[in-house]
């Protein structure tokens, strides 16, 4: 009996050893195959990356004084931007034995993403790049070792990037496959990999140097617009030329700081059409980039009860705006009028003086406003110089 156990036991084993081997390595996760990807890559699937942002210039204001004069420093310096790939071995084992893997650029590939896309990529010439890994010219293409017991190697291109050739990183491509290897098959999915355009950016940044940063000062400014309009904003022998500007709140209120109302609005005077029948003559501006004074100028629409009537709107609803500019050295705040009466408007408003009195009209028709207590008589919440 106990030879019989000892037999079963050695026939079962065997058995066990041949059939698991079998089944082991028929497993694709044991199975290993040359591949590429890129570093960008989030799948392996995905076989092309495009239009990648390799570094942006950033150009700095610097002010001077008190004055708020400036200089800007340009950023001309040059950056090494790197595009990886990885070259190695699929499966979940290491590589058993030194592999060779030759890549090159494929330039077939590169002629048809090109008709397909309607591009002109190009691969940039061995001058404008470096590589990790040398290209063999013997071996037509960039020879990666995968060391015994390793998995994948890196193949890197790192293209020094400068301001006056912005244009032309854009036009770059790095279309890559595996044209052999060596002790290992070539995947059957994964062999080529192409990345093109790497897009370089402008952009700039502020340095206050210490000093404070600028408000918008209350008081009227002269308004392009409105002189350029005399005929619509003339009463009793007098053209009206000024636009107000008020803060919601003189407090540190932080609901309403950095909030102001512009008094009169595109080409039309507070003055002469403060409160006309078709909306009143008013804006709300708010700061949304601090550093760089920049604006948004919203309209007062139909329903907003913390104001006692919508903007100015005949025909057409004005529009928001938000590339609205105050420059502290100037004193010059520049408005976009997006949608009056159909057409788009600009406005430069230069600060004169922090007296805020009306120029009023006292025979004036029933739009002309009287005074700031007049404008809190109809329902206007914030602050006003009563």
């Amino acid at each position: 009996m106990k030879r019989i156990r000892i037999l079963y036991f050695a026939l079962f084993a065997a058995a066990m050893q041949g059939c698991g081997k079998n089944d082991y390595e028929n497993k694709e996760f044991y199975k290993q195959e040359a591949y590429i990807i890129s570093a960008e890559s989030t799948s392996a699937a995905e076989r092309e990356i495009t239009d990648i942002e390799v570094h942006t210039f950033m150009d700095t204001l610097k002010y001077l004084n008190e004055q708020y004069d400036s200089d800007t420093i340009i950023d001309e310096k040059t950056f090494m931007a790197e595009i990886k790939f990885k070259v190695g071995i699929g499966g979940s084992l290491p590589a058993a034995q030194d592999m060779k893997i030759v890549v090159g650029f494929d330039q077939e590939a590169l002629e048809d993403y090109n008709i397909l896309k309607n591009t002109e990529m190009v691969v940039p010439a061995a001058t404008e790049y470096t590589s990790s890994i040398p290209f063999d010219e013997k071996e037509n293409g960039f020879v990666v070792n995968v060391p015994k017991g390793s998995s994948s190697v890196g193949l890197i291109f790192t293209v020094p990037v400068e301001r006056s050739k912005m244009a032309q990183y854009g036009k770059y491509a790095f279309p890559l496959k595996i044209l052999r290897a060596e002790n290992v098959p070539l995947s059957r999915q994964y062999t080529n990999f192409m990345v093109a355009g790497l897009r370089v950016n402008e952009g700039k940044t502020v340095n206050w140097s210490g000093l404070p940063i600028p408000k918008i000062p209350a008081g009227r400014y002269t308004s392009v617009m409105i002189m350029s309009n005399p005929g619509e904003n003339n009463s009793d022998g007098r053209v009206r030329k000024y636009k107000y500007i008020t803060p919601l709140s003189v407090t540190d209120d932080p609901q309403l700081k950095d909030k102001y109302m512009i008094w009169g609005t595109a080409g039309w005077s507070f003055e002469m059409f403060g409160f006309h029948s078709a909306g009143y003559m008013y804006n709300l501006l708010t700061l949304v980039d601090r550093n760089f004074g920049v604006y948004r100028l919203d309209p007062i629409l139909s329903g907003n009860n913390d104001f006692p009537f919508y903007t100015f709107a005949y025909a057409t609803t004005q529009g928001v705006s938000e590339e609205n500019f105050y420059d502290p050295r100037l004193k010059t705040l520049t408005l976009h009028y997006k949608n009056v009466i159909g057409e788009d408007y600009t406005d430069v408003l230069t600060f004169e003086s922090s007296d805020l009195t009306l120029e009023t009209v006292r025979s004036g028709t029933i739009y002309q406003p009287q005074s700031w207590e007049q404008v809190r008589g109809k329902g206007y919440k914030y602050w006003l110089p009563l």
